[in-house]
């Protein structure tokens, strides 16, 4: 019993609990935990994909999807804190490519595993920690504004312009270019099902590209707006 709880990063929000009591700090103990659940995921269930011949190199899918990239952002601004609105800028493309992807153009969670390939897996609770990684990074960058406004008197909203729109249109063209397309050609996984043309009409398939393109640059916009909010 123990372990099938194990397998689905149940213990997790406990380990998420006890880093939250130690360190006191929300984005960083979220930020860890978060990645903490596509790491366990992945060590468990790998081997029920068929991505590459060797299955123990399955869990390598965890890095290719573009919201790992936020966990890349995320973490980087421990480390940069300059980097805030290229963070918040990537974290709203992820939010608002996947719940746009999902409502509107009906698209199938990427690597979504049913009961019938696992009896193991509790899908509730996959699908919940799946809407976590796709809304909760976001909501930790508010948050860091907020510590940011008890830190310092600046106006922040001056850090959001073209060079942070064009480093944010940078991330995205070097995941797609070195992560997604090699992984792509060599697998053949499309990542994304809205991205097959198998199941999706190469018209909707250019759409959301397009979409995904304006959601970027008015993410610069709204952390102007919303930066300028919070300081203004």
């Amino acid at each position: 019993m123990y372990l099938h709880l194990i397998k689905n990063g149940f213990h997790i929000h406990v380990i998420h609990a006890l880093l939250q009591y130690m360190t006191k700090n929300t984005y960083l103990s979220a930020t860890i935990c978060i990645k903490l659940y596509s790491l366990n995921y992945f060590y468990w269930y790998s081997h029920l994909y068929n991505y590459l011949p060797n299955k123990k190199l399955n869990w390598i899918k965890q890095f290719i999807r573009f919201t790992d990239t936020g966990h890349i952002v995320s973490f980087g601004y421990l480390l940069f804190p300059k980097i805030l609105p290229l963070a918040h800028n990537v974290q709203f493309i992820i939010s608002c490519g996947y719940w746009l992807g999902k409502i509107v153009f009906d698209m199938k969670d990427a690597d979504r595993l049913g009961t019938s390939s696992s009896s193991d897996i509790v899908e509730w609770h996959m699908d919940m920690c799946t809407y976590m990684h796709h809304t909760i990074p976001y909501l930790l960058i508010h948050m860091l504004w907020q510590e940011e406004k008890k830190h310092r008197q600046v106006i922040c909203s001056y850090e959001y312009n073209n060079t942070t729109l064009l480093y944010t249109y940078a991330w995205l063209y070097f995941w797609f270019v070195f992560i997604y397309l090699p992984w792509r050609y060599h697998t053949g996984d499309t990542v994304y099902s809205i991205l097959d043309k198998k199941q999706t009409p190469s018209t909707i398939i250019f759409g959301f590209v397009i979409i995904i393109h304006v959601i970027l640059f008015f993410s610069n916009r709204i952390g102007y707006l919303t930066c300028e909010w919070f300081f203004g």
